[in-house]
């Protein structure tokens, strides 16, 4: 799927799309740059819903998920920013969520920057420090879905009726 496509099809819930401004300055306020084509996705998509068409998403080892929602940068600003009511690994960044509640995330480590993970919400702790990515994935808290957004983006399809 194509940026134009997966923007497409999400429903704006009253979002913006997001400036050079606005993601050089939230960039500075994270201490980390985004990956290049989130950068262009949020330049383009304003965010929203995802329910006509579906879109689902199947990768090389046949794990597939429905998405529901891709977030703006305003949303992936307020999730940076908000305490969390949950333990996550720092260097994961909420840009959606899956039919199911989960969250899709993006990894803005350097050794692992661009990695799309998937945090699955019935494995979280409501309590301690948060765990470094590694335990995290050992335990099954998240799930590496894809090796880049750009990769994650074009493995999308609208699902066949």
């Amino acid at each position: 799927m194509t940026p134009e496509e997966f923007a497409a099809v999400i429903k704006n819930e009253g979002g913006k799309t997001a400036t050079e401004e606005e993601l050089t300055a939230f960039e500075q306020k994270i201490g980390a740059s985004l990956p290049q084509r989130l950068r262009q996705f949020l330049k383009l998509s304003s965010g929203g819903l995802i329910f006509d068409p579906p879109v689902v998403y199947l990768d090389s080892q046949d794990r597939d998920l429905r998405l529901r929602h891709m977030s703006d940068l305003t949303e992936i600003e307020k999730e940076f920013t908000t305490p969390r009511a949950y333990p996550l690994p720092r260097e994961l960044l909420r840009i959606g969520n899956d039919s199911g509640g989960n969250s899709i995330m993006i990894c803005l480590r350097e050794d692992r920057f661009g990695e799309i993970f998937m945090l699955h919400h019935e494995m979280v702790a409501y309590e301690g420090e948060p765990e470094p990515l590694e335990e995290a994935e050992d335990y099954g808290l998240v799930t590496r879905y894809s090796q880049s957004f750009e990769r994650f983006r074009s493995d999308l399809r609208i699902e066949d009726d």
